[in-house]
């Protein structure tokens, strides 16, 4: 009587390991397929951080507390100061100058040289006046979108960050399933079950390519 061929069992299941702690794994059961992704501590902390943070900052996106109105509206006055302090330094030694080359010449004030270039001056210093006033209102929403822009870049990390995290774990979860049908594929080959023909090189490529993958999963 010929002998039955002893059938090798095995369990499906596979876990990728990281400095000998599992990452991630897939279990395989009669009642379906589940993955696991195992965060170390620091990465649990960074993730939950980016969440509450996000979480936090959203809703006033675009709303300005007193503290940050006061440090713009700082920021505009010290502008506002330092371009007055142009503006004179410009008119002013030019007013001087006129004053006392009037007096002078003519011993007064009182003539009309003197106020026909002192309507010039004054037009001229009018008109730097105005122009500043422009841009000051320039400068103050310059400031608003810049503070916008950091906060949208802010939201933006955060957003990726943990996007990030998420292609990491289903990566890791995908190469784990690769492991686990590579190994189902080996041991249909022991137990003389086709597998559509697979052949050992076939399964080193996808072994190396597992492994390319999971060195760029934890090399982030």
């Amino acid at each position: 009587m010929s002998k039955s061929k002893k059938m090798i069992y095995y369990n499906p299941s596979s876990s990728i390991k990281v400095n000998g702690e599992d990452k991630a794994g897939v279990n395989i059961s009669n009642s379906g397929t589940t993955g696991y992704y195992n965060m170390d501590d620091n990465e649990r902390i960074a993730y939950d951080y980016a969440g509450e943070q996000f979480a936090l900052n959203l809703p006033n996106l675009n709303v300005f507390s007193a503290d940050t109105q006061k440090a713009l509206n700082n920021q505009v006055q010290s502008y506002i100061n330092q371009g007055i302090d142009d503006i004179n330094q410009i008119y002013e030694p030019m007013l001087n100058n006129l004053q006392n080359d009037i007096a002078s010449r003519f011993g007064n004030l009182d003539n009309s040289i003197f106020m026909d270039n002192l309507s010039q001056i004054e037009n001229s210093r009018a008109q730097a006046v105005s122009d500043f006033s422009q841009d000051v209102q320039t400068y103050r929403q310059d400031l608003i979108n810049n503070e916008l822009a950091n906060r949208y870049d802010y939201l933006n990390y955060l957003n990726s960050y943990r996007q990030q995290i998420y292609s990491n774990i289903l990566n890791a979860l995908n190469s784990s399933q690769n492991l686990s049908n590579l190994s189902n594929s080996y041991y249909s080959n022991l137990n003389g079950i086709s597998t559509g023909g697979q052949s050992s090189t076939q399964t080193a490529a996808d072994l190396a390519g597992i492994a390319s993958t999971l060195a760029g999963i934890f090399a982030r």
